[in-house]
């Protein structure tokens, strides 16, 4: 039992399933685009085969391990801001992290079917100017090729705010949010299913300010900020 556990702590943060999801992201699992971790496992010596129940129990303790290993470095950093974020609200409403957060999950839902739909019209709306530009000629190319990426049972799991910048002119302000999803990912191409993926992922997204609103603007995997 021992030696499964292990193996699958190990499979489950090293795993990089193929997909697409908004903007071509293709990094999921523990570890990111590639990443690795270094993860030890004690556990007390037992003999026979076990129970189903403690395998059971075994799995589960092994995905909340995982889940506090993805989540870890995202809450360090959010308590690395908390005094510039509260310093921030003061100042301007615009930096009310409940808010915030709101609307993140909000466009997180909107643009993940909008890229699924090819939906340029609103995109546009969602997206700074430099990303809309690169993600309309991902799509032209994905129309081109006769492709989709069907994105379905789109889940938000966390968001964690962990970096912003707070400008003297406001449209210069922006933040980086932790983002924690999962959802059924098929690239389609002619009908048929050329790619998938199924798997949690974790990426950082980057929202510019825009009046009283914020756009997306850049989308990292998570071995390109935690690395």
């Amino acid at each position: 039992m021992k030696r499964l556990l292990l193996v699958f702590i190990v499979f489950m943060i090293l795993l990089t399933p193929v997909g697409a999801r908004a903007g071509g992201g293709s990094s999921s699992g523990g570890g990111g685009g590639g990443s690795s971790h270094t993860s030890s496992h004690r556990s007390r010596r037992s003999s026979g085969n076990g129970s189903p129940i403690a395998g059971v129990i075994g799995i589960g303790a092994c995905m909340g391990m995982i889940v506090y290993w993805k989540r870890k470095k995202a809450r360090h950093m959010h308590q690395e801001i908390k005094d510039d974020l509260s310093f921030a609200y003061q100042q301007d409403d615009f930096w009310n992290e409940k808010v915030l957060k709101k609307k993140v999950k909000e466009k997180y839902l909107i643009i993940q079917e909008a890229w699924s739909k090819q939906d340029l019209e609103t995109l546009k709306k969602h997206l700074s100017e430099s990303l809309y530009e690169q993600w309309k000629l991902k799509i032209e190319w994905q129309q081109y090729q006769q492709q989709y990426n069907q994105l379905d049972h789109i889940q938000l799991l966390k968001v964690i705010l962990v970096d912003l910048h707070d400008a003297i002119d406001n449209q210069q302000d922006f933040f980086w949010v932790y983002i924690e999803g999962k959802m059924n990912d098929l690239m389609i191409e002619k009908q048929e299913v050329i790619a998938s993926n199924h798997e949690c992922f974790v990426e950082y997204w980057k929202f510019v300010r825009h009046g009283n609103d914020f756009l997306l603007d850049e989308i990292k995997q998570q071995d390109e900020v935690e690395s």
